[in-house]
């Protein structure tokens, strides 16, 4: 029998509304990872949000640094094009 593998991770993060004060409401942010092809094949990230904001695009980058190293992902797909 073949060893279960994972399909999908999600992590929600939450955050005070905007520092500009045109909202309270709380903001939050989902990271999907899904392993579409096996864990193997690496993940694609699907990013679902209400009301989330960010300063710069990097900010982005390091929450899915952060849910990646949850599960210690490595993509195939993007240690190739580092090299």
């Amino acid at each position: 029998m073949e060893k279960p593998e994972i399909s999908q991770v999600s992590v929600t993060y939450n955050q005070e509304g905007n520092s500009m004060g045109t909202t309270s409401n709380p903001e939050t942010i989902a990271v999907h990872l899904e392993f579409q092809l096996g864990e193997k094949d690496g993940c694609f990230v699907v990013i679902k949000t209400k009301g989330w904001s960010i300063d710069c695009p990097s900010d982005i980058i390091e929450l899915i640094d952060r849910t990646k190293k949850i599960l210690d992902v490595k993509n195939p797909k993007h240690e190739k094009a580092k090299k």
